[in-house]
């Protein structure tokens, strides 16, 4: 048996539409701080983890570390970045 599936559409201005997206960033920010602020100041976040925690790609970290966004931390062949540095950019 086959079921009816409706959608549902709104109309919405752009106005409008972008305060639904600043308030979902601001969202977003507030949950990134949280899980930042429970990793403790002084712990050490991989590329991935720190993608992860931002919800961004592995690359996008790297730009970011290229264009002086953020600054990695270089401990042998590996690359760190200080979750107080992460929090205290989110902060700005």
């Amino acid at each position: 048996m086959r079921q009816n599936k409706q959608m549902e559409v709104a109309v919405v201005s752009v106005e409008q539409l972008h305060q639904e997206f600043e308030w979902m960033k601001e969202q977003l920010k507030k949950e990134i701080l949280l899980d930042v602020e429970k990793l403790g100041s002084k712990e050490l976040l991989t590329r991935q983890q720190l993608a992860d925690y931002l919800s961004v790609s592995k690359q996008t970290i790297i730009n970011w570390s290229k264009e002086g966004i953020i600054k990695p931390k270089f401990i042998g062949n590996r690359v760190y970045y200080k979750a107080e540095e992460v929090n205290n950019l989110l902060n700005q």
